[in-house]
């Protein structure tokens, strides 16, 4: 099962802050299509509702719960999820950042199990790239570079923040969703790891499902042990690439993976003053004379997070510093 957010999410019933009112909340009218999963369960549900809050203050968040449910309900949930569901709990209640979802509960019963997070309202990055544009107005080249920005922050937490680095291994931009100021939150935490051998050591995956295929990095066919946090500098690289075309990762005909017509046409693309770039960059972007050097910037950037040799790839420590920076891609053969 494949779960994905196309749309702006609908207004649901508001409920009071307290865990059975959150139960009761989640009806076929709350379920939704959400962030997408490398690790999805059978039974598992995505539902969308509204928290109050303390009474007497206006404010209200939205919740995104994940509940797990034996289609017998005389079953009780099986240790195995309860123990990927507590796993993920502790590891974003112990990482918290801004740009990583917020995890607010999680809901015990003997037949059921549910991770309660805070969902930003503006729903994922794909369904604003690739929306139909009649549906609302294009993100802005600013909005683009401050969400790159964003959640490459949330990135470099997770790989140099935390006490071990922690891969996410599903970066894309089904996951990344956007609040009300379009600030980038890292969501679809089902399959990552923490690293406890540190930043470029192997991980020891065994039952790691495939990614989402045009953002998974090529080392995941390979032997397990090359698999290190930069998969998610390759996922992330496949984003930036987005971000400026508009294209989507895993397009048909003879354009094929996003990341592989970069890599082979990126030279081409910045020669002759940007002019084969400018065809190339997202129509839907306003002002796009005024960001087509920020934006050759970003999609060289992406080109250098997807080479295919992992170790080539910069860090996320340098991708985040060179999309702060936007320097130039003219000088010397585009390197940085």
């Amino acid at each position: 099962m494949v779960l994905q957010f196309w749309r702006r999410p609908a207004a649901t019933q508001h409920i009071a802050a307290d865990e059975q009112a959150i139960v009761h909340g989640l009806t076929e009218d709350t379920m939704a299509r959400m962030w997408a999963s490398r690790r999805t369960w059978e039974d598992e549900q995505l539902y969308l509702v509204h928290d109050q809050g303390i009474p007497g203050n206006s404010h209200r968040t939205t919740l995104a719960v994940k509940k797990f449910q034996s289609m017998n309900p005389a079953l009780q949930v099986h240790d195995n999820v309860k123990y990927h569901y507590n796993l993920e709990m502790i590891l974003l209640a112990s990482n918290s950042h801004v740009n990583i979802i917020k995890v607010a509960d999680l809901i015990q019963r003997e037949d059921a199990i549910m991770l309660v997070y805070e969902y930003p309202v503006n729903g994922n990055l794909r369904s604003w790239l690739h929306q139909p544009m009649h549906l609302g107005q294009p993100l802005s080249w600013p909005q683009r570079r401050a969400i790159a920005i964003g959640v490459a922050k949330g990135l470099c937490h997770l790989h140099h923040g935390c006490k071990k680095p922690i891969v996410h291994h599903n970066i894309s931009p089904n996951n990344i969703l956007l609040d009300q100021n379009f600030k980038p939150v890292i969501a679809g935490f089902d399959g990552a790891h923490m690293n406890m051998a540190g930043l470029g050591q192997p991980l020891p995956i065994t039952d790691l499902p495939p990614g989402n295929f045009g953002y998974a990095a090529p080392e995941y066919g390979r032997a397990t042990n090359q698999v290190t946090e930069k998969v998610d500098i390759y996922s992330f690289g496949v984003v930036l690439l987005e971000l400026v075309t508009a294209r989507v990762a895993n397009g048909r005909g003879a354009n094929g993976l996003l990341a592989t017509w970069a890599q082979k046409t990126c030279n081409e693309l910045m020669a002759n003053n940007l002019k084969m770039f400018k065809i190339t960059v997202d129509k839907g972007i306003p002002d796009q004379g005024r960001y087509m050097k920020e934006m050759a910037t970003m999609f060289r950037l992406g080109v250098d997070c997807t080479v295919m040799d992992p170790l080539e790839r910069p860090s996320m420590l340098k991708v985040l510093e060179r999309l702060r920076r936007g320097r130039s891609p003219f000088r010397g053969l585009l390197t940085f």
